[in-house]
Parts: C-alpha cells; structure tokens; sequence
C-alpha cells in the first residue's frame, strides 16, 4: 500500500463510528522489575493478579471477533509474559510492545518496541531506583524494531542532546519524546512547567532540526506537548480505543488510570493521533516510520 493510500485510510478509520474500538491495551501484566519515580501504573496499581496464557488468548480472540484489529501490550513489564505476546503477534493485525527494556522482547517477534530509556547512566538509574542503564543498552543494540520512548520530567529535562545521541550510538530505529503527566490537581516536582517547559520544547525542536532521520517529531506535535490542545478532544475518551488492566477491569479515563490530572497530558499517542486529525503531514510520515506497514497493516 502506498503512504498516501495509508494516510487516506487511517484517517478514515479514525473517523469511523465503531460498537468495539479497534485498538485496544491490554496490560498484560500486573508486574514489574522496576520501580521508576515518574510511572503512572505503581501510582493505579490495584491488584497483583493477572491472567493465564489461555485467558488472554480466550480475550484475545473474543475481542478481535468484536471488531479489534491492533493491540498495544503494556504493564508492569510486558517482558515477563513473552508467550502472552506471541499469542497477540498471532491474532491481530499488529502489535505494538512497551517495554523498560530489561528483558530482551525475543528476536522471532518482529513488531514494533517502545523502549524507555530517560538519560545518561546516571540519570536513567537515578530514575528507575536500580544499575539497569548497561543492560538495556546491551539488549537494544542495533536492534531496528525499538524506538527509544523518555519521559520528560523535571529530572531529566537538560539532557534531550544526551538522550538523541543515546539513540543514535545504540543503533536503534530512532526516539521520540513524551512529557510527565500527573496525577496530582495541585504541586508536582516532576512535572514540567513554566520556564522549565519552554525550555524542554525549544530543544526538542533544535534537535528535531539537526536530527530528522532518527527524531520521530514535528513541530505542530512539540506544540501540542507544551500546549496540551489535545486533551479536551482526547483520542482515548471517544470509542476508538480502550485500555484493560491485568484482570481485565477498563482503565478509565485511559492507560495513564483514574484520578490522572488530563490538563497536564504528554503522552505521545493521543499528541500524534490530534496532529493527524488536523491533517498534519509531517505527523502521518512520522506515523507511518513508528508503525510501518511491516509490522502495523492498516
């Protein structure tokens, strides 16, 4: 399929009125090996159950039966459940894993592997509360299914630069950038604001210049991070995705989980899908090299 006939069709489908959303997040997890200072799911975690293999494969089925074509497996960390990720690989149209990249995903699932890496050494284990830095690096190298995916918050702010250059030395795909959301209606110290928000989107747009080929950014997408215009129309609060946890309860108002502070989004995916929906190119090719037609058919 061309890109154009691929953008055509992904707004049209983004525009279909549906009975059961098309992408769906599953947790297919409910553990993780890390404790990282900024994660949404510690913060909501309600249970340490999870399903069996043969219960997600039974969800698995039933949902792509009602209409589900895309998957998206998070956690905790999807790593620990790699046949749980086979059995997704096997029954919808694409998959796409995100993973603090500890546990190397197996090389025979080809797909699509979002990586949280959040800075130099120092600074990533800072973040994460362990020495994994050396062991992620090891496991992602030269590794073109993984896109490298940080978190932007007020400890890791000053090392964008730091982190592009990460991504090109590790020989990964490329990196994009999301920024902290919170959970908390008043002060939050990692969140960023202010001068420190200026600043963060000002060098993400430098870098975005100097580093197109492997910076999965636009301009109108580092806009919308230090604006939020996109969080009134949220792609997550309409019918077009739905996100579970490990024991199948829905994650309301999306994966991020209840009592999540919405005016203070920077999660990368309702921030792309908003610059497709204002029809912006740069976003579609940018979409179109995060889920290329290889692993993601439309």
């Amino acid at each position: 399929m061309s890109k154009f006939l691929r953008f055509i069709t992904r707004i049209a489908n983004l525009k279909k009125k549906r009975n059961f959303p098309s992408v769906v997040n599953y947790e297919i997890t409910s553990r993780c090996n890390l404790k990282c200072e900024h994660c949404y799911w510690h913060k909501t975690l309600k249970s340490t159950k999870e399903l069996s293999n043969a219960e997600w494969e039974k969800v698995f089925l039933e949902h792509r039966k009602k209409g589900a074509t895309h998957a998206h497996l998070t956690g905790g960390e999807p790593g620990l459940r790699p046949n749980v990720i086979r059995l997704a690989r096997d029954i919808f149209k694409g998959i796409g894993i995100v993973s603090n990249g500890t546990i190397k995903i197996p090389n025979d699932i080809q797909t699509r592997i979002f990586v949280s890496i959040d800075g130099p050494a120092t600074i990533h284990n800072k973040i994460r509360g362990v020495k994994v830095f050396d062991k992620v690096m090891k496991n992602i190298k030269d590794d073109k299914r993984i896109i490298l995916t940080p978190t932007l918050t007020t400890t890791n702010y000053k090392y964008i630069d730091a982190l592009v250059k990460i991504a090109r030395n590790s020989g990964v795909e490329g990196i994009t950038f999301s920024t902290y959301t919170s959970h908390s209606k008043g002060k939050d110290s990692l969140l960023l604001q202010g001068k420190q928000l200026d600043e963060a989107m000002n060098s993400l747009l430098k870098v975005w210049k100097k580093n197109k080929d492997i910076v999965y950014l636009t301009p109108k997408i580092i806009k919308i991070l230090k604006t939020k215009a996109h969080y009134k129309t949220c792609f997550f609060l309409g019918n077009d995705f739905v996100s579970y946890d490990a024991t199948m309860n829905i994650k309301k108002p999306c994966v991020i989980g209840e009592d999540v502070n919405c005016s203070t989004c920077g999660c990368i995916v309702p921030i792309v899908t908003h610059a497709l929906k204002l029809a912006d190119v740069r976003a579609w090719f940018m979409f179109d090299r995060l889920f290329p037609e290889k692993y993601y058919k439309i």
